[in-house]
């Protein structure tokens, strides 16, 4: 029997005290036999569905054998450096057609085609448990067939390896080598969730050899796939080998896995469809962090901060201490970084044009200009003059500022440019 959340007990026991068996069967039983805690859960009980809709009137209609209990709230995070989370369960409550045996046929691998029941035996007619414990992932059906039918289920099968770190049975690796062109016809939002989910377990690295080995990785980043060149392939090497010290932040593990494409890096990171915000950190990250590197004073450091914003500072933040993990790069630009920026906030010093004693209304109303487009673009040449004195952020002066820059164009190009003397 494998440990429950409560949840899943308290409707385990109210179905079986109405009279009817019931059993988890699924990945959650995968989850519980490696130790893991599962969100969601396959419940397969002899209860009528009107019956269970009775029992759980909060319950969501799926089907004519489905009731969905969903007792879970999703935690969302502001910064991309936590990930969003679940808490508490999402419960399928199917309603058995027939033995519980025959209901495992729909499952496709045997890890997963394992029945608990609270009081009995497991049901595992095909030795799952056993391939747990070997580590092997093994299909319940052929394998080859499967995959032709449903490319998709070749990334099921890496999210396993991801998951658990399983190895492949000899017929799932050569089926998938065999048909890995099939997976870039696959839904590429689909397979972009899959790779995440597979990339973001605990043996990601396991996953990048594996992609590259069968094959597969055109489907991830394009036909023109890895290159030959030796520092990319060096590259990619240590992201297997290392990957998986990073925490599970989903788009950083995406990120470095991208960083291995160097000679092609847009066009991989644009080949599968990012949400809006996750493709801009990408794609920025490979002009932002050699700009992070040489961003190790005050005057650059804010700078760099007020063009990216918070957020994206963050991310490219957090992405070159990675690097420094997964690649063998120096630590040092990264902590002198930190001490600068330690400073900068201590002190307060101004970043962003909210942070200035002035804004656009301010410029108008000095007689400056009539024109806001015009006062915000001043402002932004005020900002430059403020990152690299800090000191200057008064009203008075900063008026001064715009107006000069107003009035003398050649003064406001050349407002960043510091004179040796």
């Amino acid at each position: 029997m494998i440990k429950k959340p409560k949840e899943i007990n308290t409707i385990i026991k109210t179905l079986e005290s109405a009279g009817f068996e019931t059993y988890c069967a699924g990945q959650c039983v995968t989850d519980g036999l490696t130790g893991r805690e599962s969100l969601e859960w396959d419940l397969y009980t002899e209860c009528p569905q009107d019956k269970v809709r009775e029992l759980f009137p909060e319950g969501e209609v799926l089907g004519s054998r489905t009731t969905r209990l969903d007792y879970s709230e999703e935690v969302i995070s502001d910064d991309v450096n936590v990930p969003d989370r679940y808490d508490g369960v999402i419960a399928d409550v199917v309603t058995l057609q027939g033995e519980m045996e025959e209901q495992l046929n729909v499952y496709d691998f045997t890890c997963e085609a394992i029945a608990d029941h609270s009081e009995k035996a497991l049901v595992d007619p095909w030795d799952g448990k056993n391939d747990i414990k070997r580590r092997l992932l093994r299909t319940t059906k052929d394998p080859k067939k499967m995959f032709g039918k449903d490319p998709i289920k070749m990334m099921k099968a890496l999210k396993y390896v991801g998951l658990y770190g399983f190895d492949l049975s000899k017929d799932i690796y050569n089926a998938m080598n065999q048909q890995a062109g099939l997976l870039k016809k696959a839904d590429k939002e689909e397979l972009l969730y899959e790779f995440m989910e597979a990339l973001n377990g605990d043996h990601g690295g396991k996953v990048m050899r594996m992609i590259k080995g069968l094959g597969l990785i055109t489907a991830f980043i394009g036909d023109e796939g890895p290159s030959s060149d030796k520092r990319e392939t060096k590259e990619y090497e240590q992201a297997c080998e290392n990957i998986d010290k990073l925490k599970h932040i989903a788009l950083r593990r995406l990120a470095i896995f991208y960083l291995c494409f160097d000679r092609h890096y847009k066009k991989a990171v644009s080949y599968l469809p990012h949400e809006e915000m996750d493709l801009k950190f990408l794609l920025d990250a490979k002009e932002y962090l050699p700009k992070l590197y040489f961003a190790g004073d005050d005057t650059n450091l804010k700078k760099f901060i007020y063009r990216c914003g918070w957020d994206e500072y963050n991310f490219m933040d957090k992405l070159a201490k990675a690097q420094v993990i997964v690649f063998g790069y120096s630590n040092q630009k990264n902590i002198g970084r930190d001490e600068v920026l330690k400073l900068v906030l201590s002190q307060r010093q101004p970043i962003f044009l909210e942070d200035l004693r002035i804004d656009e209304d301010d410029i108008i109303e000095a007689g400056i200009t009539n024109d806001w487009e015009k006062a915000h673009k001043l402002l932004g040449m005020v900002m430059d003059v403020v990152h690299q004195k800090p000191e200057k952020n008064e009203r008075d002066q900063l008026l001064k500022y715009a107006r000069a820059f107003s009035k003398n164009k050649l003064r406001a190009a050349l407002r960043d440019v510091s004179w040796l003397r």
